[in-house]
């Protein structure tokens, strides 16, 4: 049992060592959309640091008992957000940067199975009893901050059920100064190697700064001459974007209202590369293009842009304005 630990634990060192350096050398190769603080450069940069910490941790083998209740955390949140994005459609986990793996795969392959094998190959001193009472001590030593004895109790568990023995002082210390060493050198990295926002390889698309000129993109799209006259509304999507999916049945809808004012505004639905079955019905009532594969896009979608004669009036991004918000800014720009 304790060398099946030993071993698992440096296997998922090794992993998050494997997935840290795939994400860091996509943060210094490819830009990123940064809309929110979830896909920022700052925070994917603070996901590959820490990963390759805990990534150390293991691999080092030292306080292995608290190094295995740590993973245990980490892969049980790890299962939780692929079984989200399985559920909502992602193409990629986004665990591995550009190698792109299915949810599914993740989830049933690494996750789960790596929850499991940490339950069954856990260090022999830890009880089923002692993970069982691990939320309470932990819920009793954050709440009862005014309870000194509680908190004593609390930090007597955790303590002895999850980190003594204490490692040899020359073995933390290596593993303390090989940590330190490498994540000071690797944040620098990864915080001064920021890509380019166009290259001819590829190029980032920030809807919101095209309002007021030509929209920009549109000599790579294959419907161009359509989009030059008249008044469109054009939504950008890609095949595996769940919030596309949800934004297109109303925009086909809209579509159909429409019909028979195209004069008034008609409406686009552009596929990003790569290309997929996405959620565009057979007989969709939208006029449907493609935006080329001459090089990579990156842009969150649904990306929307309210364009008349070629020129963006407005734009959106991340989130598909509705009807009546569609409407309302068509007659400001109207009046």
């Amino acid at each position: 049992m304790k060398l099946a630990n030993n071993i698992l634990l440096k296997a998922l060192g090794v992993l998050l060592l494997t997935a840290a350096v795939l994400k860091g050398w996509e943060v210094m190769n490819e830009p990123l959309a940064n809309n929110n603080i979830f896909s920022s450069r700052w925070y994917h940069i603070m996901i590959v640091e820490f990963e390759l910490a805990m990534g150390i941790w293991l691999v080092s083998g030292v306080l292995k008992k608290a190094a295995w209740l740590v993973t245990l955390c980490i892969f049980s949140l790890f299962s939780i957000i692929t079984l989200y994005k399985g559920i909502t459609g992602y193409a990629s986990c986004g665990c591995f940067g550009k190698v792109h793996v299915n949810p599914w795969i993740t989830l049933l392959a690494i996750d789960l199975p790596s929850v499991v094998a940490l339950m069954v190959f856990r260090p022999r001193e830890i009880s089923f009893k002692s993970i069982i009472s691990l939320p309470r001590a932990i819920v009793t030593l954050v709440i009862a901050f005014l309870s000194i004895p509680q908190k004593r109790r609390s930090l007597r568990l955790l303590t002895n059920e999850f980190i003594r023995p204490l490692p040899s002082i020359p073995h933390f210390a290596i593993t303390m100064f090989a940590g330190i060493l490498i994540l000071g050198v690797t944040t620098p990295i990864l915080a001064l190697n920021e890509p380019a926002v166009v290259t001819s390889k590829y190029e980032v698309l920030e809807p919101e700064e095209w309002v007021g000129k030509e929209l920009p993109i549109l000599e790579y799209i294959d419907i161009a001459d359509t989009l030059k006259k008249g008044n469109w509304l054009v939504l950008l999507y890609h095949h595996d974007c769940p919030d596309c999916g949800r934004a297109i049945p109303e925009y086909e809808q809209m579509a159909r209202d429409l019909e028979g004012n195209e004069d008034f505004m008609q409406i686009a639905l552009i596929a990003v590369p790569p290309y997929g079955k996405g959620p565009v019905s057979e007989n969709s009532p939208c006029t449907l293009g493609k935006l080329n594969e001459v090089k990579e896009w990156f842009v969150t979608t649904p990306a929307v842009a309210l364009i008349k004669d070629g020129k963006v009036s407005n734009a959106w991004e991340e989130k598909a304005p509705d009807f009546e918000q569609i409407i309302e800014v068509f007659a400001k720009n109207v009046h």
